[in-house]
């Protein structure tokens, strides 16, 4: 085999891995998070940037409805498309609240604590009790130490953020760390971005 059929068939390998890891994702990507669109600008040269080795967080915030949780999808789907082969994770803040429901899933913590990304979606939604602020605490902090970076979608300001994690957490999240401001209508009763 000569070099060039090699890069060739190497070529035509790491693209049909592309496209089957796609089509995974796809599958149990939920419905409502299907719409065609691209990232808005800051989450993509966020995205750049920790393709590039950077390792900051990314706090996406805003009101209700202004397509942060579609950008956790897209962001996924991106960085597949783009080849990607790290682990990319979503959970809401009640699926930790139920993973840290005694009995504790450890299981789940240890997935979203190892994973290349971990995106926490909807936090402060819901209430979130001290033992669930506490596991989502530990979690950024385990994943800063390792220099994962953490996504966070929020409807919370920076500062009701600070209130929810706490002075440390809080801290560890935004050490370089992009903040993305989602403005506009909710999308959902007819608004616009």
């Amino acid at each position: 085999m000569t070099t060039t059929d090699h890069d060739a068939w190497r070529a035509e390998a790491q693209a049909e891995a592309v496209a089957n890891r796609l089509k995974t994702f796809l599958d149990r990507r939920p419905a409502a998070f299907d719409e065609p669109g691209t990232l808005r600008r800051d989450v993509h040269a966020w995205m750049d940037g920790y393709l590039d080795g950077r390792h900051g967080s990314l706090i996406l915030t805003g009101e209700i409805g202004t397509t942060k949780t579609w950008h956790l999808w897209k962001l996924n789907e991106t960085l597949i498309r783009r080849g990607w082969r790290g682990l990319f994770r979503i959970a809401t803040t009640y699926d930790v609240k139920v993973a840290t429901d005694r009995p504790v899933d450890h299981e789940a913590l240890t997935r979203w604590r190892e994973a290349d990304l971990y995106a926490i979606d909807d936090l402060g939604a819901r209430a979130v009790n001290d033992w669930t602020a506490d596991a989502i605490s530990e979690l950024i902090d385990s994943r800063w130490q390792n220099r994962r970076p953490t996504v966070i979608a929020t409807n919370l300001t920076t500062a009701e953020l600070r209130n929810v994690l706490g002075d440390r957490a809080a801290s560890r999240i935004g050490d370089g760390a992009t903040v993305a401001r989602f403005t506009g209508d909710d999308r959902r009763k007819g608004g616009t971005q």
